[in-house]
């Protein structure tokens, strides 16, 4: 008996420190909020487009999400400003496999928006979430710069 109360008390300063530890770390968590919106390019909803959040501020941290089949799109972001990247790609004809010329024809996949969204350093688009508040943030993309 002595045994076991000896190697329960012998366990006791471990579970404290990790005790400590998990209450310690869980005030760190970063705040975050949520933005919500619709991608169109030209007037017509964008499906599967990829968004990219960048924080401007060199704070916070990248997020990343996806369009769904009618352009609409929700993500979880540092409430920062952030510039944003929209990417998406479409099936331009076929093409001979570059690794295998003589096998069947491969899809051709091209951008189809244009390049001034898709970069980091070119894109004219930003997002200003608020903290603990849900924003709506929709991007009209055009062919044309305005």
């Amino acid at each position: 008996m002595a045994a076991v109360l000896r190697s329960n008390w012998c366990h006791l300063p471990g579970k404290v420190l990790v005790s400590l530890c998990v209450f310690a770390f869980a005030g760190c968590r970063e705040p975050q909020t949520v933005i919500t919106g619709l991608v169109t390019f030209d007037g017509q909803p964008v499906p599967q487009a990829a968004l990219e959040f960048f924080p401007t501020s060199g704070t916070g941290r990248v997020s990343v999400t996806k369009t769904d089949d009618a352009g609409r799109y929700r993500v979880t972001v540092s409430p920062t400003k952030m510039s944003v990247v929209i990417t998406a790609t479409k099936i331009d004809g076929q093409e001979k496999n570059p690794y295998d010329p003589d096998g069947p024809l491969i899809d051709r996949v091209v951008n189809a928006l244009p390049s001034r969204y898709g970069y980091q350093e070119k894109t004219p688009l930003t997002a200003d979430p608020v903290e603990n508040e849900t924003t709506t943030s929709d991007f009209a993309l055009t062919s044309e710069p305005k």
